[in-house]
């Protein structure tokens, strides 16, 4: 029994061996057959596409406009030397094997150590980084693959390397590599990078080791690890690349640590694109195609530049050509600060599909930049409220908001939060499309209030802008954002309210193609439905009219329909009349734009004193010059609805407000002024009594604003006169008394130096001592409220006895006593009946007072006031 027992035990081991033994061979056979496969595979694609390793060179990529004519091209030019590898410098050769491929010499063109590293990184990561290549595995990548990052592309590289290895030698592979690798800006290969970053050869005696370490340290990323583009990157990876040369026993440490104080190459003149020409003012819109190709389809810089490709846009060259023209004009833009001017950044989008026809990313924007017109975060202002309360609050409840809804115009505080109304007028009520006629900010505010705040961030999120959570505040209705957004994402969310309530994705790539390797990648439509038709209408309705007779008139086009909103906001260094940013975003039937304006940054000595009325201005040169030719359209209302004939309204009348401020130590009047027909010129007078006397300051004036300065102690009354364009007198404005509480605001920002004492040019307050802005010495205060003693005033002439102070109800503007803006004066401005002087921002800062101390848990807002687009400017219309 025993033995028949041993006999199966052995029987069943010989079976066991017998498979054992077949599996073995037969995985062998496998392997050797599968290797045996890979190198025919291999063998068999150089052969099909020798003359790719021979001749390195493909056809160029074409970019292309909207019309299918060609922008430009990024031609893969064969080097202009190539360059041997007997006449390299060994510690190039060196610096390029140390970082891509140390085992190089030991290795059959394929290590399988570092694959094995890059397996475990992919499983890590949960992707396909495709790491591990050898150089070999890349000069067979870059010269017989295509784009596609899978297994089997891993597969079929491997097999090239393979049969590269048994065809080439060492030294020829190396050559091939080092004559067609990607080092930027076009350039392939050591010689041309070499000639473009250094402006010298490879052979010349002045290259370096810290040169060709630098060169070294470009292919991993070409743009990001350019010495050009981003230096500080640049010099780290050389720097690391000759840390790895001495520890491989390539050069010593004396030799590493002089090449690391080595400075990294200037930029040079002559050191332009080798891949073809890209004018000036196309840059940023160039950068952004290739930006593009990479995000959404992964096709590289490298990728275009390695030609080959057709890549169709929606570059339109009429409006491209357009803004440059309108960029280079000095006139366009605020006046500059002591040592640069004001930035500025535009973008227009088709209105239908959201297509990039136009891009300015900086007036000084370089080579792959900081794109403004895409990149930037700045705050909105008044240009943000029909994103954030109006359409929300109308998509909500129709029946309930619309146009001709009555809203509160009241000054009122919400928890402690105060907007005003940069015209400094209020009323109990007044309509949505009055509001937004004249960009007022408390209606805004309150109806966001009324809707909820949480309701306003829904929306502001489903027209593609990001909050984060420091905006959930009233705020927002205001465009004050923690950290604002771009005239990209401002022109995409207006987009909007021209497409019935879609939105349309901006974009710039339309389709690109690659015949030689079977490649095309075409855009899918993204449209997302963001408010009903009837509420995109509604408020398309409104920002029309704000175009027609509002804060947005600059913006108007002859012969074309515009919609539109402008916006400030207010500096948080300079005075009530300083703006920190300026914007319009409007659109015609064509075409969606988005125009920002401002300094970046600002400081005491860069403030932006004019305001939106340029940027609104900037829009309408740049559309009416990019859309000539086309023909004329009037917006069309979605499906199902009809366009309501406009009231035929008559002119509106001129109304004219003048407001204090002090400016180089200067007393001066704003005067500002808003109705009126765009075809009037206008003519400002001055008076003390009586109209009839007055005083002619300025005519013929095309713009709605002027500056008088004061020379003396006269507060004037003005008023405007408009003339037709037969220089016949229209319908005067109202007369304009001076409005003092921007004044006042600036005295209440002065009043908190730092040291505490009076600085020159300040105007005594409370009692203070100080230097009068006139000649003459006088103690004296601004106001003289209950309870205070001040020697003189304003006017503390001998004569009349009274009790007031400028806005007191009760006496005049003489305190008893004597004295005046020229001498010394000794009385009582004790005064009653009159309020305090209104400060014009926006938003009151929270902690101003223990009175407007909200209740725990509500956060005030924390960005800067502002303006409602109607901050008066000296350089043009209301904000």
């Amino acid at each position: 029994m025993a033995t028949k027992a041993k006999k199966t035990v052995r029987k069943k081991k010989s079976h066991l061996l017998m498979f054992t033994v077949s599996f073995t061979i037969f995985l062998l056979l496998s392997i050797i057959g599968g290797y045996m496969a890979l190198l025919y595979a291999g063998e068999k694609m150089i052969d099909t596409e020798i003359q790719k390793l021979e001749a390195l060179k493909t056809e160029p990529t074409v970019i292309y406009d909207k019309n299918g004519k060609e922008m430009t091209s990024l031609i893969y030019q064969k080097n202009r030397e190539y360059m041997q590898i007997s006449k390299m410098p060994d510690y190039l050769i060196n610096a390029f094997i140390s970082v891509e491929d140390r085992r190089f010499f030991d290795h059959k063109g394929v290590d399988m150590i570092r694959i094995g590293g890059a397996i475990i990184n992919d499983i890590r990561k949960g992707s396909l980084a495709e790491g591990g290549s050898t150089i070999t595995q890349q000069l067979a990548r870059n010269v017989f693959l295509s784009l596609d990052k899978t297994f089997w592309r891993k597969t079929k590289e491997v097999s090239i390397a393979i049969g590269m290895e048994r065809r080439f030698s060492k030294d020829q592979i190396l050559e091939m590599y080092l004559n067609q690798v990607y080092l930027g800006k076009g350039a392939f290969g050591v010689e041309d990078a070499a000639q473009h970053y250094f402006g010298m050869s490879v052979t010349d005696k002045n290259f370096t080791l810290a040169k060709a370490a630098t060169l070294a340290a470009i292919p991993k990323a070409p743009t990001h690890y350019s010495p050009f583009n981003n230096p500080e990157k640049a010099k780290e990876r050389r720097d690391t690349i000759l840390r790895l040369m001495q520890e491989q026993g390539f050069i010593t440490m004396e030799q590493k640590e002089q090449a690391q104080a080595e400075p990294l190459p200037e930029p040079r003149e002559d050191a332009s694109d080798n891949g073809g020409v890209v004018k000036k003012g196309d840059r940023a819109f160039f950068d952004y195609v290739v930006r593009e190709a990479k995000d959404k389809y992964g096709v590289t810089e490298e990728d275009l530049y390695r030609g080959g490709w057709s890549v169709y846009t929606s570059f339109d060259p009429n409006m491209q050509n357009a803004m440059v023209k309108a960029y280079a004009d000095e006139k366009n833009f605020p006046k500059p600060g002591a040592t640069r001017a004001v930035q500025s950044a535009m973008i227009v989008v088709d209105a239908k599909n959201g297509g990039i026809a136009a891009m300015m990313g900086g007036r000084d924007y370089q080579a792959k930049g900081f794109n403004l017109a895409t990149d930037m975060a700045r705050q909105p202002g008044s240009s943000f409220k029909p994103i954030a309360v109006y359409a929300p609050a109308i998509d909500i409840n129709f029946s309930k908001w619309n146009s001709s809804s009555i809203l509160s115009n009241k000054r009122q505080s919400f928890n402690g939060y105060e907007p005003r109304n940069a015209s400094g007028k209020y009323s109990e009520t007044t309509s949505m499309m009055r509001a937004v006629i004249n960009s007022d900010n408390v209606p805004a505010v309150w109806l966001l209030n009324e809707i909820g705040v949480n309701n306003g961030m829904d929306y502001i999120e489903k027209f593609g802008i990001e909050l984060s959570p420091e905006d959930r505040n009233l705020a927002i209705a205001l465009g004050g954002l923690s950290k604002g957004t771009s005239p990209m994402k401002m022109a995409q969310a207006y987009t909007t309210f021209v497409n019935g309530g879609k939105m349309a994705e901006a974009h710039v790539i339309d389709r690109m193609e690659n015949q030689q390797k079977g490649v095309e990648y075409k855009y899918k439509p993204v449209e997302k439905q963001v408010v009903k038709p009837e509420t995109a209408w509604e408020v398309h309705t409104m920002l029309e009219r704000a175009v027609n007779e509002g804060t947005g008139r600059s913006a108007r086009i002859s012969g074309r329909h515009v919609a539109g909103k402008t916006g400030t906001t207010q500096s948080m260094v300079g005075g009530g009349d300083v703006n920190k940013d300026a914007w319009f975003v409007g659109y015609t039937p064509e075409y969606v734009g988005a125009v920002w304006m401002g300094f970046d940054p600002e400081d005491k000595q860069h403030l932006m004193r004019q305001g939106s009325s340029l940027t609104a201005k900037m829009f309408a040169t740049v559309l009416g010059e990019g859309l000539k030719g086309v023909k004329a359209r009037d917006f069309e209302p979605p499906a199902g609805m009809h366009k309501q004939q406009e009231e035929k309204e008559e002119t509106p009348s001129v109304q004219l407000f003048a407001d204090l401020t002090l400016d180089e130590n200067k007393l001066k009047v704003v005067l500002s002024w808003m109705g009126g027909n765009q075809d009037y010129t206008y003519d400002v007078y001055r008076f003390t009594d009586n109209p009839e006397n007055r005083e002619k300051i300025a005519s013929g004036l095309k713009e709605m604003i002027h500056v008088d300065t004061l020379n003396g102690p006269t507060m004037y009354k003005y008023i405007v006169i408009p003339r037709d364009a037969n220089g016949e007198e229209k319908t005067p404005s109202n007369i304009a008394e001076i409005n003092t509480s921007q004044l006042d605001n600036l005295l209440q920002e002065g009043d908190q130096h730092d040291d505490g004492q009076m600085q020159e040019g300040d105007i005594p307050i409370d009692g203070g001592t100080g230097q009068n802005p006139w000649p003459g010495q006088g103690n004296g205060n601004w106001n003289g409220d209950n309870g205070s003693n001040g020697n003189g005033n304003w006017d503390g002439g001998n004569g009349n006895n009274g009790n007031g102070n400028w806005n007191g109800n009760n006496g005049n503007s003489n305190g008893n006593g004597h004295g005046s803006w020229n001498g010394n004066g000794n009385g009582n401005g004790n005064g009653n009946g009159g309020q305090p002087p209104v400060a014009p921002p926006d938003i009151v800062p929270p902690g101003g007072n223990d009175s407007q101390t909200p209740p725990p848990g509500i956060e005030l807002p924390p960005p800067p006031p502002d303006f409602g687009g109607q901050q008066p400017d000296p350089a043009g219309g209301h904000g």
